[in-house]
């Protein structure tokens, strides 16, 4: 089961910028780009590094140790070394919330 969560920030997501969001358990970034607001995994899927530390421009974010390359709003792998997508998640704002579609708790039951 999917359920929107709302992400608790403390400060203002400039356009063209990046933040860290921890939710049920996964670490996460939320990009605000012209487009909106998108929200993807924090680790690369070729090494695990962490995107946070990587560059962010438009809607691509880099990896900061092998500079492979992925788009934000589809998760989609752009350059090599990496192949396999990144995981990225529903987004939607509501006045100045923002929410992320996310498993729930009762996910994966029967």
């Amino acid at each position: 089961m999917l359920e929107w969560v709302r992400i608790p920030l403390d400060h203002e997501v400039p356009e063209g910028s990046m933040t860290p969001v921890t939710l049920a358990g996964k670490r996460l970034i939320l990009y605000r780009t012209r487009a909106g607001y998108f929200v993807s995994e924090r680790r690369c899927t070729h090494q695990g590094a962490d995107l946070l530390r990587g560059y962010f421009e438009d809607e691509t974010i880099e990896c900061p140790v092998h500079q492979g390359r992925f788009n934000v709003r589809t998760g989609k792998a752009l350059s090599a070394p990496v192949t396999l997508a990144l995981k990225t998640y529903p987004v939607r704002a509501e006045g100045e919330a923002i929410f992320v579609e996310l498993p729930g708790p009762a996910a994966g039951q029967p």
